[in-house]
């Protein structure tokens, strides 16, 4: 896990159940300085949720709201009787 996973994690984690906005996030990890492109955070937060999935046998703890953020919320495995939870999956090839 790199060190902005970690964050990006910690952040979540520190405020489960509850939607946390893009902009929530780059100031928390950037301190309000030069951001990087907007779309860097949906792949940091792609690279955690497969990483996770791999450590946690496909649980998904990450849920996009969309136009809004992200939220961690208890892990859901997926299987195919349970509900489909939003989770990005298939977003993000990379596993660096």
């Amino acid at each position: 896990m790199t060190g902005k996973e970690y964050e990006i994690l910690e952040f979540l984690s520190l405020r489960k159940g509850t939607t946390l906005t893009k902009e929530m996030f780059f100031n928390r990890l950037y301190g309000g300085k030069s951001e990087p492109e907007p779309k860097i955070l949906d792949v940091f937060v792609c690279k955690l949720r497969k990483k996770l999935a791999l450590a946690t046998g496909g649980s998904h703890y990450f849920e996009t709201v969309w136009g809004r953020g992200y939220v961690l919320r208890d892990p859901t495995i997926r299987s195919g009787t349970n509900a489909q939870v939003s989770t990005g999956k298939g977003r993000c090839t990379a596993l660096n």
